[in-house]
Formats: C-alpha cells, structure tokens, sequence
C-alpha cells in the first residue's frame, strides 16, 4: 500500500493532544482487580497518580512525522489552589492562545493585536484548582485505555521503564472511522526511576481504500515541581 502521513487535528480552538482525545472517546480504566494481570498496568496506574500530584508542570505534544509541536501547556498551582497556566495550540496555519494566572483569562490567536480579557464575574469566566481540573492537569493525559489491551510488554532502560499497550482495533474503529480502518494501535508510556511519566508515544495505522495513513505522535512531560516564581503571559 503507498503510505502518506496523516494528522489527527485538534477538537476545539486550543487543540487536543491525542492522548487525551483518546481518553475522552474511549472508556477509563477500570479498577485494579480487572486489570492487575497486565503487564505494565500497575507501573502505569501510579504514574498517572503521580502526574495529578503535581504542583507544576509542562508538556508538549510533536507530531512526529514532521516533528511540529501541535500542542504546548505549562502550569502551576497558586499557593491558595488555583491553578495558573498557559496554552498553545497549533493547527495548519493557526495558532490559539490561552493563559490564566488564576484570577484572569488572556486569549489570542496569532496574528491578533491584543489579547482578549476574561474578568471575574463574567459570563465565559471560569478558574480551575484540584477538584474542579483542567483537562490537562487530569489523569487522563497519561492515557492506557486498559480495557481494550490485547498485549503489552515492559522493557528497563538506563533512566528507567519503556511499557508498550498493545490494542484491540475493534474497539476503535467505530470512533475512528472517519480517519480510515484502523489496523493497529500502540501506545508507549517512558517512566523515569522514580515512577514519573516524561513520555508518552502514540502511533496509529489506517487504511484508507489501500493506501496506508500513519498518526503518529509523541508527549513529552518536563519541569515537574520544578517551576519557580508565577507564570508569566508570553509575548506572542
């Protein structure tokens, strides 16, 4: 079959990392009794408890067939709970914009002039903290979809764990059928040695009337508790 490079876009206007696309399509894992017997699980299970313990954080998401980076989140919780961040999401020839440090919204589109104002008290205001999250601040960024595994495989390397789910098609295909036939899904998942996710690779194959479609993606998680000082708004 010929092969060309397709890209899954984003839902909305700050775009949607793949992996939480997947989260969000697809059931959550259930609990550990249903699961414990996959290879991989329970490593995975902790550290997707890890990541909602953060204070800070940032990640980004590369489409790995051109090595752009789609998507782009950095945070931090204020010292009274409220979370500070900024958002970027980049699709074709656009780019969106969205920071909040807590008690204000800042929108912008690249190409716009100033930025849009959300003030408290106004319609479209809203404020995350712990209990009510922002998607991205949720469990669901480390996606596993444990329901749906047919294999997996955990491999030791020298800055810790690569575990590999290996997926059951069928499971998607309905929810993925406007991308072509999905024939195989994987996703990787790079814990360090302390149990923490810095990477997460997602690939998938479709065949679109004989001709072979790749998504193929990678997140990468940084600066974990290690931001000081406030989140300032970028000059963009």
């Amino acid at each position: 079959m010929k092969k060309r490079n397709l890209k899954i876009m984003a839902f909305s206007a700050l775009g949607a990392l793949i992996s939480l696309m997947l989260a969000a399509c697809f059931p959550g894992f259930g609990g550990d009794s249903a699961y414990k017997d996959i290879e991989g699980y329970s490593e995975v299970a902790e550290a997707k408890k890890l990541y909602i313990g953060l204070d800070s954080g940032h990640f980004y998401m590369q489409d790995n067939s051109t090595g752009e980076i789609t998507s782009e989140f950095l945070f931090k919780y204020r010292d009274d709970g409220k979370l500070a961040y900024f958002c970027m999401s980049r699709e074709k020839d656009t780019e969106a914009y969205e920071y909040h440090n807590g008690s204000e919204i800042n929108r912008k589109n690249k190409g716009d002039a100033h930025w849009q104002f959300i003030a408290q008290g106004s319609e479209d205001y809203y404020v995350y903290d712990r209990k009510n999250r922002h998607p991205y601040t949720n469990d669901g960024v480390i996606s596993m979809n444990a329901y749906a595994v047919t294999d997996s495989k955990v491999e030791e390397n020298d800055s810790g764990k690569r575990i590999t789910f290996y997926y059951n098609c069928e499971e998607f295909k309905e929810t993925m059928s406007e991308l072509g036939e999905l024939k195989s899904f994987e996703c990787s998942i790079w814990l360090d040695k302390n149990g923490y996710c810095y990477r997460l690779d997602q690939k998938g194959v479709f065949d679109n009337v004989g001709e072979e479609s790749v998504s193929d993606y990678s997140m990468f998680i940084d600066k974990m508790n290690e931001i000081e000082g406030d989140i300032k708004r970028p000059e963009v």
